[in-house]
């Protein structure tokens, strides 16, 4: 079995896309010609990796699995070319930094956006993805500073300097017999519609175990791995959330609020740096405005509607 690299090119492009015809905007080639690439790899394969349902072009479980490898050699492909492009500009007013995507879509973006109105000559990236994947990067040098959920242990190659602990809050319809309260109860959520996030992220653990203990039994239907798109459901009036408080503050969802809970259930975050590498100046003058974010924002946080 021999791979074409092209017709990789293109199964990633119609992955990434949904679309054959978006893949060949990007790739700028023609339609026709990206059918014919995954045609040839589907053989090559003897795999059938999409089927059309309508419009829609549907990947099967073993597109899956390839695209999973083939994003790890191209990002692998990608991380080559931000070297060599630092080995270029000696990384002199550049400034890289990774988050979380909870973080990376609410509170980081706006740090970024303050530093980059009072740095304006600095280029400034933000690579949001989840907690492990900034980890690795921190360790390669591919970023300079990062913001992870607490890590497990020490990872090889990353300095970790803990945040403030966050407490996390219950988000809520406003017509909801609970906005109108200034603290929700564990007790609250018993026999209600929850939200919950996936089993394997940390706060939700949190969560269970804090119901757990109270006797608490929600009516679970939905489980998601992003706080954002909970909240969104809270929006279309599927039941509560509890999530952090950044999610719940940033969120642009119409009609929801949030409250504090009644007992503590931290949402632990790190700010980390490559440890092997002198912190740069811009990331200590970026960690200095994060840092200001957290105490003015969020440390004696009011609860408050997002809107």
């Amino acid at each position: 079995m021999k791979l074409n690299p092209r017709q990789l090119e293109a199964f990633r492009a119609v992955m990434l896309t949904g679309s054959m015809t978006i893949a060949a905007e990007s790739l700028q080639i023609t339609q026709p010609a990206v059918s014919r690439l995954i045609r040839d790899l589907e053989i090559v394969l003897s795999l059938r990796l999409f089927r059309r349902e309508g419009n829609r072009l549907i990947p099967g479980t073993e597109a899956q699995l390839l695209y999973a490898e083939v994003d790890k050699f191209y990002q692998g492909i990608e991380r080559i070319e931000r070297v060599a492009e630092d080995l270029v500009t000696l990384r002199t007013g550049t400034l890289r930094i990774g988050s979380m995507s909870t973080l990376g879509l609410s509170v980081v973006a706006e740090g970024v956006c303050r530093f980059a109105l009072e740095h304006p000559e600095v280029r400034t990236s933000l690579d949001v993805r989840n907690s492990l994947g900034i980890m690795e990067l921190t360790s390669a040098n591919q970023i300079d500073i990062g913001f992870v959920q607490v890590p497990s242990g020490e990872y090889p190659g990353v300095q970790s300097i803990p945040l403030p602990r966050i407490n996390a809050v219950c988000v809520m319809s406003v017509d909801d017999v609970l906005a109108s309260k200034e603290l929700v109860t564990i007790d609250d959520l018993h026999e209600r519609r929850l939200i919950s996030l996936n089993t394997n992220n940390p706060l939700q653990r949190r969560i269970t175990s804090a119901m757990e203990a109270r006797g608490a039994v929600s009516l679970t239907s939905v489980e998601t791995t992003s706080a954002h798109s909970a909240c969104g459901m809270v929006s279309g009036g599927l039941g509560l959330t509890v999530c952090d408080p950044f999610t719940a503050s940033y969120s642009k969802y119409p009609g929801i609020t949030f409250r504090k809970l009644d007992e503590n259930i931290p949402f632990e975050i790190s700010m980390v740096f490559p440890s092997h590498q002198q912190r740069s100046k811009l990331a200590s003058d970026f960690m200095q405005i994060m840092e200001n974010i957290f105490k003015s924002e969020f440390i004696s946080m009011i609860p408050r509607s997002a809107y």
